[in-house]
Order: structure tokens, then sequence, then C-alpha cells
């Protein structure tokens, strides 16, 4: 079988929204982070575009999807309706690493009936319970260029182990970035009602952490999935804040299992 990167793009008044398609199937929608763009998922869209149409998208505000309006996290969520829309996709898992889990859980809030499923990796996803604490790193540089291996975004000691991985996840957050300086808190800002979120949230949900992820700690995780009807954990040792970069094999074989858990 022949796989081919067929890229689109949808226009939502005057913002452009960049995307992408491969495979067929079943759809599997990856909603990247703020460090990151459609590029992301380069080790997860040729493992499972086998058995799944894969769409990566570049969310508003990163890559080739510059935000004129400004709008940035207020509407990613409608954002992701309006593709799903555009390219008559019915029902779909919804897989968010970080930032994207807001993403997701906005979006099925409000379409609980077409989500399938849901993987939030290394993320609340808006939804915040008593029990969470956050304690902060420092802000996280978005344009600027810090020393390579030394973002929060993935392990400390990746650098050393895995210098040439590193300087790709640098490469990939910096093209096309252009979210506001106060990103990081705006997107901590926006928080989902947690009684909505027990009433429409009982599709299957993966809940995965980094066991060295600093910026959104294990513990916040593990709150997440006993705040959820149908929710699963999964801590993934030896990686920080993205798993689906530091540990592409147990992200996708974890994701893998969670989609012929559901029958999905």
């Amino acid at each position: 079988m022949e796989y081919r990167i067929v890229p689109g793009r949808l226009e939502i008044g005057k913002f452009s929204l960049y995307y992408e398609r491969v495979g067929s199937g079943p759809a599997l929608v990856f909603l990247h982070g703020l460090g990151g763009d459609h590029l992301s998922w380069w080790q997860q869209a040729p493992y499972f575009m086998r058995s799944y149409e894969c769409i990566t998208l570049d969310q508003r505000s990163f890559g080739l999807s510059p935000d004129p309006d400004g709008l940035f996290n207020r509407a990613h969520a409608s954002d992701l309706g309006a593709l799903l829309d555009h390219l008559k996709i019915d029902k779909a898992v919804l897989v968010g690493q970080s930032m994207g889990g807001w993403t997701i859980v906005g979006y099925a809030l409000e379409h609980p009936e077409r989500v399938a499923g849901m993987v939030l990796a290394d993320t609340p996803g808006g939804i915040f319970t008593p029990d969470m604490k956050f304690e902060f790193v420092g802000p996280m540089p978005i344009d600027a260029t810090p020393p390579i291996g030394s973002l929060p975004t993935y392990a400390a000691d990746y650098f050393a182990r895995r210098p040439e991985l590193a300087f790709l996840y640098d490469e990939i957050r910096i093209l096309g970035a252009r979210p506001p300086a106060d990103a990081g808190a705006q997107i901590l800002g926006q928080s989902y009602d947690l009684a909505a979120v027990r009433e429409r949230l009982r599709m299957p949900v993966l809940c995965m952490v980094g066991e060295q992820d600093t910026l959104i700690r294990p513990e916040i995780v593990k709150s997440l999935a006993n705040a959820l009807p149908d929710a699963r954990l999964r801590t993934v040792p030896d990686c920080g804040h993205s798993i689906y970069f530091e540990q592409p094999g147990a992200f996708n074989q974890l994701v893998r299992d969670f989609m012929l858990e559901i029958g999905y």
C-alpha cells in the first residue's frame, strides 16, 4: 500500500489552519503542546498510519497556522471542531500532549458523542481538582533561544543521552512559533467545570505521564485520572514532559493498547 502525506488548509474567517493526513482507517487526531507543531508527531504518524488515518495540525499560533485574530487557545477547541466537520469525521480518538490536552477536553465537553476516546499525555487538560498542586520551575521560553537541553519539556539528562534528538526537539519548537508571551499563563488560566467534566466525559480516557515530568508532575495526572469516570493511568519511566518524543516506543504501544482495549 502507498502512503501519501496529504496537506490541507481550512479557512476560518481570517485564520488559515494547516493540517496533514496520512494513512487510512478510523481517525486518530494528534494535538501538539506549546513546544510543538504538526511535525512533533514524526514518530507516531508512521507507526499508526498502517491502521488509522492520522491527522496532525498546527494549532493556532504555531507552525504554518499564524493567528491574525490573536485568539490563541481560546479558539483551539473550536478550530478542532471546524476541522473535524470539514473532514467529515463523525467520531475520532483524540490525542492531546500538554497544551493539546486543553484542546481535546474543550472539544469533548461540547461534543462527547463524537469522541471515541481520549489520550491525555502529560496534561491536566484544564481539569483541575482541589488536590492538584502546581510547582512552577519558571517561565518557559517561546521565541528565545535557550541553551539546548535546558528546557523543562524533556528529562533533565535527555540532552546528555540523546543530543541529536534534543536538538531536533528545539528546532521543531521554534519553527513558526508565534504564541503570546504569556502563553503558559493563558493555558493554565483556562479551566473547565468539574461537574460538567464528570457528567459529559464518560468516554474511555488514557492518562499518561513521564516519571520525571517537572512541569505536570505525576501526582497531578494521577488526580486527573481519579476525577474521570472511565480513565486509566500509565506512568512511563526514564522520561520527562514529552513521552511521545523521548520514549516513542512506549508511547505508541500504550496508545495502541488503549485503542485495542476500547475496540477502536
